[in-house]
């Protein structure tokens, strides 16, 4: 059975459950009970059945995918899924391709330009070595649109992997050909799951590369600030019960701030906010390199591996001087917590509602600055969150900004006056109160550093 069929029938088999056991314990009680209590006893009883059921229903589907997908050959194919993951240019890619495609699936592979059919890299084998291989590829593909697809005997496209060759991908400008006689056990999620990494991968090498083709092409830092700010969220997750606004200006064409905001599912969120050391394109490339880690990383609710994951990547493109602080917040209004890392970020912000008023708490770090040697070890701290709870996240540009007497605007009044009327307001007022706030506290000054805010308010948990 495939994971997808499996996933239906045990979601179909958990609904029949949940259901004939709501219907059950409202029997009893309506037989035991008047009106008053068998509504009472409806309401309990469904809360009870249906959300037990979300929560069975998550543990067998993740056994379920650890079950098949993380199996036989299916598991190589995930291996290979995971080392893309982590891959930044070709060279990289071209390694995960021969040690986890080729050496564990016996696989010969192609990878070529679509626009120029120009072989890009070829398996050392001798089908892959026969000079009548890429014109008969090139006869029978070159019509497709971007997807996957599988490949017969014959080097023909044939619809299903039951009995298959092999299989083809074509996205971003690439056709991805990869022939091994395991392909007819591989499950067909295993496929749908690596068409979609290979999509964001080869998204990562184009961005990366379009960097480097503007910097040694033309010098044009608009340009580059433009293809910077594709890293950004173009828009900011629609999340129940939690509201989210975001503010970046930079101080230059090209900013070492970014923030981001990752919806893990229903009730989570990852918000993110960092900072790299300098400006100029090295701080652009380590920027994107950092946001696409986080984006791609399988478990985003791991905080202690992405924080390592960024250090990885960070110190894998060999700048000396290049290093980031960042803040990772991972919200969870189900469980009513904030889990948290801060990275050597100034101090950021939770305001909360107490009897004697607002309190704004300030998270500080705990955790060291990432991507100039390896993180040992990681501190998770966690706190729990209420209604109207406003999480404020930051970089020193804001909060260091000094008025002509030299307060620092964290310690002003009018930062404490505002946070403290946080719960009060729409984030998105919030914001850009904020900002106006950092803008103006200056007076007839200039400002010195790029201003990024990152701002969430929790819902009503109880409704």
């Amino acid at each position: 059975m495939d994971y997808r069929r499996a996933r239906s029938t045990a979601s179909a088999v958990s609904w029949v459950v949940a259901a004939s056991a709501f219907a059950l314990i409202v029997f009893i009680a309506s037989a035991k009970s008047g009106l008053a209590g068998t509504l009472a006893s409806a309401a309990a009883a469904f809360l009870i059945a249906f959300v037990a059921r979300r929560n069975v229903f998550a543990l067998v589907d993740a056994r379920l995918y650890r079950a098949i997908l993380g199996g036989g050959v299916s598991r190589l194919v995930s291996d290979f899924v995971e080392r893309i993951r982590t891959c930044f240019t070709m060279p990289e890619f071209v390694t995960a391709i021969r040690e986890s495609l080729e050496r564990s699936l016996d696989a010969s592979v192609v990878l070529i330009r679509s626009n120029t059919w120009e072989v890009v890299y070829a398996s050392p084998a001798a089908m892959t070595a026969d000079p009548g291989l890429v014109p008969a590829l090139k006869r029978n593909f070159r019509e497709l649109s971007e997807g996957l697809v599988f490949v017969d005997e014959k080097l023909n496209l044939t619809v299903s992997n039951a009995g298959a060759r092999g299989f083809s991908v074509l996205c971003k400008g690439y056709y991805f050909f990869v022939f091994s006689r395991v392909c007819p056990y591989v499950d067909q999620d295993a496929y749908r799951v690596m068409y979609g990494e290979l999509l964001i991968f080869f998204d990562r090498v184009l961005t990366v590369a379009k960097l480097f083709d503007i910097a040694a092409l033309t010098k044009e830092w608009r340009q580059i600030a433009e293809t910077q700010r594709t890293f950004l969220p173009e828009m900011l997750p629609d999340q129940p019960k939690l509201g989210l606004a975001a503010y970046w200006r930079p101080l230059v064409n090209v900013s070492g701030d970014f923030y981001d905001a990752i919806r893990v599912d229903d009730d989570r969120t990852l918000l993110v906010m960092g900072d790299v050391s300098g400006k100029g394109l090295a701080a652009a490339l380590v920027m994107g390199i950092v946001i696409n880690t986080i984006r791609a990383a399988g478990d985003k609710t791991d905080l202690a591996a992405l924080v390592r994951a960024c250090d990885g990547a960070i110190r894998g493109m060999g700048f000396d001087d290049k290093y980031i602080v960042m803040f990772l917040g991972l919200v969870d209004v189900g469980a009513k917590r904030l889990r948290y890392v801060n990275a050597a970020l100034p101090e950021q912000f939770v305001v909360v509602r107490t009897v004697k008023g607002p309190v704004v708490k300030r998270l500080a770090s705990n955790c060291g600055i990432v991507g100039l040697v390896p993180i040992e070890s990681v501190e998770v701290e966690e706190m729990d969150l209420r209604t109207d709870d406003v999480i404020v996240l930051t970089t020193d540009g804001l909060t260091e900004i000094s008025s002509a007497e030299g307060v620092a605007l964290d310690d002003s009044p009018e930062f404490a006056k505002l946070m403290g009327g946080a719960a009060d307001m729409s984030v998105d007022e919030l914001v850009d109160r904020l900002a106006t706030l950092g803008e103006t506290y200056v007076s007839d000054r200039k400002l010195h550093d790029d201003i990024t805010i990152l701002a969430a308010k929790v819902g009503r948990l109880w409704a």
